[in-house]
């Protein structure tokens, strides 16, 4: 036996289980059959930013709808052909996706089925971003035009909802993937040298197919960074404002991710999913043969259950100024009002996890606190005076000045969109001053035009945005839009008592409608 087969013998043994060293043709039938189990779930994606198409009107957040008549429409002079009664028939249309030959004129990669009923395919963010028409197909070659679901460029995750939904797709299986042990002594379940099945589409004629092509090799590496590009100013930029995989937050494998083929499905021998591959367009301008995916790791999980509702995705905060630190993450300031400074941490802390996640700079900060997401409980382990201690706290949400995309809003109860106050505190463009002690409550984004929300908050006073906390409903404090959501669902009229968070002591009562 050579030595490249004795390598993958001993790779591939402990997971097919097998008593003895497994035959080559093992190994081959079993990515065989995870292959095709798993090609039914994977799909390709065209994308054209075409300004040819006609605008939709009046269109929703995300709709992108299907070319009409007149943008499929081509003139072309008769031409006789065969005979004097025949000519040719007229030339395909290049903004008509739905051909196969169109897809190397535009931008196409893979994605995956996340509902097949319901038609909702994952696909990376950068791959969407500035669509004015989107293409998927199947592995059967049936295929549909795409709506955007969902998008978020912080996660550089998007979900499409397929216009045809009943193409004979198959949803595919989410691994449950652990880069680390956990605090209950769950071991990593991928790790460096786990084997994985890579299913995209590499080049324009699997697009057209729409079979995938497939590719196997390891995990290399975990935690790895995407290039920071140079900030056009020179400075630096501010960590919330770069996506998660410039903070850590990829997986390197060395399966052949080739140019082109985004979103390319990473499989293990389970045939579950545990990576979306990105060759990172967004970073570089242009594709690179990177190696990298997305893992499907708790964090990257909560924001796919988030997209899969269509709403947008609120990452966590913890209300601390960090700095580096041996050890863990120094607090330089908190911010009053917000999670880390109401449970109780202090100046000076060190930070040294978040439910079991070390933190070893602030980078690990935003992606494990971030990553929770607002409205979630984590658990902070911390030292102080040389002391080691713990604390739960619910975290309220981070500013994200990347864009999005959401087609499922929140409730807006007699027309008034609230917010947390920590986007406040953490930049989201309202005025910057916070009292040393503000009152708990929520923040008025921002009213309907004519809404009785409106004109209640204009007999008021300003019903500018970030002007008003909302401390409580109907006589009860709310603290956050999970409290103020319940306290306001079905009700027919509301009393709201609001504080000015410059002002505190300013305190007014309107009633709706």
């Amino acid at each position: 036996m050579s030595r490249t087969v004795a390598i993958v013998a001993v790779l591939a043994f402990p997971l097919v289980g097998f008593s003895a060293e497994p035959s080559l043709k093992t190994i081959e039938e079993q990515i065989q059959k995870i292959t095709d189990a798993a090609s039914p779930s994977v799909v390709s994606v065209v994308v054209s930013h075409s300004k040819a198409y006609a605008p939709i009107r009046n269109a929703k957040p995300g709709q992108l709808g299907v070319p009409d008549a007149n943008d499929l429409a081509v003139i072309e002079p008769f031409r006789p052909r065969f005979g004097r009664f025949q000519q040719a028939p007229p030339p395909a249309s290049p903004l008509d996706l739905s051909i196969p030959d169109n897809a190397a004129d535009h931008l196409y990669g893979a994605g995956v089925v996340l509902d097949d009923k319901a038609g909702l395919i994952l696909t990376p963010y950068h791959l969407i971003e500035g669509a004015r028409k989107v293409f998927v197909r199947g592995s059967n070659g049936k295929g549909s035009y795409a709506d955007i679901h969902a998008a978020d460029a912080k996660s550089d995750l998007a979900v499409l909802k397929l216009i045809t939904p009943s193409l004979g797709l198959k949803a595919v299986k989410v691994a449950e993937v652990r880069l680390i042990a956990t605090p209950d002594g769950e071991k990593p379940n991928l790790k460096k040298g786990s084997m994985v099945i890579a299913l995209g589409h590499p080049t324009a004629a699997t697009v057209g197919e729409g079979s995938p092509s497939v590719s196997w090799g390891m995990l290399s590496n975990i935690r790895m960074k995407s290039a920071t590009p140079p900030s056009p100013s020179g400075a630096n930029e501010p960590l919330k404002q770069r996506p998660l995989h410039q903070q850590g937050g990829l997986i390197q494998v060395d399966a052949r991710v080739a140019l082109g083929s985004t979103g390319t499905a990473l499989f293990n021998l389970d045939g579950e999913l545990v990576g979306l591959g990105s060759s990172v367009a967004a970073i570089n301008g242009s594709e690179v043969n990177g190696g990298y995916a997305i893992p499907m790791d708790a964090n990257y999980r909560r924001v796919l259950a988030v997209l899969k509702e269509g709403k947008e995705v609120e990452y966590g905060f913890l209300g601390v100024s960090p700095a580096d630190s041996i050890g863990g993450v120094r607090v330089q300031g908190l911010s009053p009002g917000c999670p880390a400074a109401l449970a109780g941490l202090q100046f000076d802390d060190l930070l040294t996890a978040i439910d079991g996640n070390a933190l070893t700079s602030p980078d690990d900060l935003l992606i494990h606190g971030g990553g929770a997401l607002a409205g979630t409980e984590v658990t902070i382990e911390y030292e102080r005076n040389g002391s080691k201690h713990k604390l739960k706290l619910t975290l309220a949400k981070n500013v994200n000045p990347l864009p999005f995309i959401a087609t499922v809003s929140p409730p807006a109860p007699f027309g008034i969109k609230i917010d947390y106050y920590s986007m406040r505190a953490a930049g989201g463009g309202w005025p910057d001053r916070n009292p040393v002690n503000p009152p708990l409550g929520v923040l008025v984004r921002e009213v309907e035009p004519g809404s009785p929300g409106e004109r209640a908050l204009k007999d008021a006073g300003q019903p500018q945005k970030g002007a008003w906390l909302i401390t409580h409903v109907d006589g009860k404090s709310v603290a956050n839009p999970k409290e103020y959501y319940t306290q306001t669902a079905n009700k027919r009229s509301l009393r709201l008592h609001l504080a000015d968070p410059d002002q505190p002591t300013t305190k007014v009562e309107i009633r709706l409608p």
